[in-house]
């Protein structure tokens, strides 16, 4: 089932406001093809950093852990030091593979990360891992079914059109989705998973009075299905009624713990109440999912370490969300501001 839809309302300039911020070929003739040519000197061998940091289960820096980047003919170690950074120099364009692991919890390590220089501009490459323990790598939590769901008896025709309204809005067809939404509300009414899907989509449109209906009725059904209680709080999210958003967040995070866009979201909420401690949590939680990635996490982080006036940490944080979504909309706008943030580090 589709996660909830995550608007760029929140863009760039939204987030950070008020913080401060060919050669042409040569044509030869005959004559010209008789003489020597003349002898090009040798291009310099442009050598990359590769660099970045290592994070523990719970976000916080990982330090003293074995970081180890291999290709397919050589193999080079060393340790995460302040703030589980880590780097490589001096390293030929090309691809490579890095993992960490901890020393001290032999169970904790990375899932493989495959890179390449080509993802980066500059001389820098920049990646992250994060640490997991060997059992959560190897077997994802599923996600409970509460006691009404277990309990339906919904007819055939209404969850072949709830399948078929999956289907069109998982291939972008969004009328023809809420239509077969529609069609199975009508033939069994208390059909809540189509009432959240119906509300996802009302998102989506930025119908935003329509989705909350949609999702309070589902959860008049059953009032701990977690995509129902994410979908009411980020309605409430978007009208500033942030405490009670995170009641519905945390709520939701009680019924599907392993959401990173419902870590996201709580994080916005608590940022927006500059309850920084609990924000800074629920963001690098939300950044700890490698199988279900919300690179804009980082945007927030950012924001909150240029409010503590850690302009270091927050250029970084953005310079991991562009690198994470090199095309984004607000790239060029973010690079910009990553850019002002630096220089705000370097001694005049």
């Amino acid at each position: 089932m589709a996660g909830l839809n995550i608007p760029l309302c929140h863009s760039a300039s939204r987030i950070l406001a008020g913080i401060v911020i060919l050669a042409g070929m040569a044509c030869i003739d005959g004559s010209a093809q008789q003489q020597p040519l003349p002898t090009v000197p040798p291009q310099p061998l442009k050598m990359f950093t590769i660099a970045g940091q290592v994070s523990l289960p719970d976000g916080r820096p990982a330090v003293h852990v074995l970081v180890t980047l291999t290709t397919s003919a050589s193999r080079r170690q060393t340790y995460t030091v302040e703030q589980g950074r880590f780097e490589f120099l001096s390293m030929e364009a090309g691809s490579y593979s890095l993992t960490a692991s901890s020393l001290g919890e032999p169970n904790q390590v990375s899932e493989t990360l495959e890179t390449n220089t080509n993802r980066t501009a500059t001389s820098t490459l920049n990646v992250n891992l994060i640490l997991r323990e060997l059992a959560e790598t190897k077997k994802p939590r599923a996600r409970a079914i509460t006691a009404v769901e277990a309990q339906q008896r919904v007819p055939k025709e209404a969850h072949k059109a709830f399948s078929q309204g999956v289907r069109f809005k998982e291939g972008g067809q969004r009328d023809k989705a809420l239509e077969r939404f529609n069609r199975a509300i009508e033939l069994y009414p208390a059909y809540f998973q189509a009432m959240y899907e119906r509300g996802d989509i009302y998102v989506a449109l930025r119908k935003l009075n329509e989705a909350a209906a949609d999702f309070d009725q589902a959860l008049k059904v059953d009032d701990h299905y977690g995509p129902a209680l994410r979908g009411s709080g980020y309605c409430k999210l978007e009208k500033k009624e942030f405490a009670q958003a995170i009641d519905d967040f945390q709520l939701s995070l009680s019924a599907q713990p392993d959401n990173a866009n419902t870590y996201l979201l709580l994080g916005i909420a608590n940022l927006e109440l500059d309850r920084r401690e609990a924000a800074r949590e629920a963001l690098r939680k939300a950044l700890s999912f490698n199988t279900q990635p919300v690179p804009r996490a980082h945007i927030y982080l950012a924001n909150l370490y240029a409010r503590e006036r850690q302009y270091l940490q927050a250029a970084d944080e953005l310079h991991k969300y562009i690198e994470a979504d090199p095309m984004a909309k607000d790239a060029a706008e973010l690079r910009e501001i990553e850019a002002k943030w630096r220089a705000r580090t370097t001694p005049p």
